[in-house]
């Protein structure tokens, strides 16, 4: 299994947060794994929805999908991603905060197949790559 959950403070309104976040057209702005959200995806996640999403070319793929698998209005999103063969599920958990949002983003996944040969490779890049896209957003969100 394949881990990682990284938080940030950002200075922002929670419910600014939760609806930047839900809106994945804005993912490539943070996420920088994934290149380009169909323009005409729907800003609001409906449970079920499955979005297609381009991602920066991961051995030799490139195609791959989101899928909101649960949701609570406000203050937390489950995506199931898949892409070259990994299905993570992907929690953005948005709390208030001193000053402003605590925005977690978690991880989760369970390599099969080949990708199990990469497993302990990926428990050292999905926490570095995790921290990386939540203090993007956190850049983002305050710039």
């Amino acid at each position: 299994m394949v881990t990682s959950s990284e938080s940030v403070d950002i200075e922002r309104l929670p419910a600014d947060v939760f609806r930047y976040v839900a809106d994945l057209r804005n993912e490539p702005a943070w996420h920088v794994d994934i290149a380009s959200v169909p323009a005409d995806t729907p800003a609001e996640p409906e449970v079920g929805r499955v979005v297609p999403v381009k991602f920066k070319p991961f051995m030799g793929k490139t195609e791959g999908t989101f899928t909101a698998l649960e949701i609570e209005p406000g203050s937390r999103i489950v995506y199931r991603a898949n892409f070259a063969g990994l299905q993570p599920v992907i929690t953005y958990r948005i709390e208030r905060a001193e000053d402003g949002t605590r925005f977690t983003r978690t991880v989760e996944m369970q390599p099969h197949g080949f990708a199990k040969l990469m497993t302990p490779m990926m428990k050292m890049m999905v926490p570095k790559r995790n921290r990386q896209f939540v203090n993007n957003l956190k850049r983002v969100l305050e710039g």
